[in-house]
């Protein structure tokens, strides 16, 4: 991992924030009026890191546009209501956030999330600043694995994916980062280390020690 990073590309949920029980609770509370089968296990292999649109399409099946963002609209706002007095920055963030900025490297935000939790995050944690670019869920259409979101974070910060190393939690994030080409790094929060371990060769629990991410990345 020693090639030359000049980027730096972030997920929101799960790297930014450590909200993943906000997000399952609000899931659970959906899926049981909608009444689909949801536990950890399932969220966590196969929710973590996709699009809603994809997601509402596997629990729905051929629904509308229409109904999918009234879907959405209904499940963030419950989300954004459980978290919004609990939110606060992963452990390390911002101070890693202004080591980055001090030495000059591009900062970017690569989220499936769509645009109103995004602004939530960003705008509550007064964290916006740092991102010189911010790509969220409306901005592809393709969701995570699939690489779209990286390669457009990289391609807007004027990088190739080699220079630019990937934050990300989730599997089907790391595999977007991986199969993008740019470098990734494993947060282990929505996941365990060993559920990590056989996409990427660096795992970590948050960014207090974002000097032992510098040493072993940069």
């Amino acid at each position: 991992m020693k090639q030359q990073i000049r980027g730096v590309i972030f997920d929101m949920d799960g790297v930014v924030v450590n909200n993943h029980h906000f997000h399952f609770k609000a899931w659970m509370e959906f899926a049981h009026k909608y009444n689909f089968q949801l536990n950890e296990s399932i969220y966590r292999t196969e929710f973590n890191g996709k699009t809603n649109s994809d997601l509402f399409k596997n629990i729905f099946g051929d629904i509308s546009e229409l109904q999918k963002e009234n879907y959405s609209i209904e499940k963030e706002a419950n989300y954004r209501k459980l978290y919004k007095d609990e939110m606060k920055p992963h452990i390390g963030l911002v101070d890693f956030l202004n080591h980055l900025k001090e030495n000059h490297f591009k900062i970017a935000l690569g989220t499936s999330a769509p645009k109103p939790n995004v602004d939530f995050t960003l705008d509550n944690l007064k964290l916006r600043e740092y991102f010189d670019v911010i790509i969220d869920g409306s901005d592809v259409t393709k969701g995570k694995p699939d690489p779209e979101v990286y390669l457009k974070c990289s391609e807007k910060l004027f990088l190739s994916p080699e220079q630019c190393l990937v934050f990300e939690d989730s599997i089907a994030g790391l595999m977007s980062g991986r199969n993008a080409g740019c470098q990734i790094v494993g947060v282990a929060t929505s996941h365990k280390r060993e559920e990590l371990a056989p996409i990427v060769n660096f795992i970590i629990d948050d960014f207090s020690d974002f000097k032992k991410i510098i040493d072993a990345c940069f």
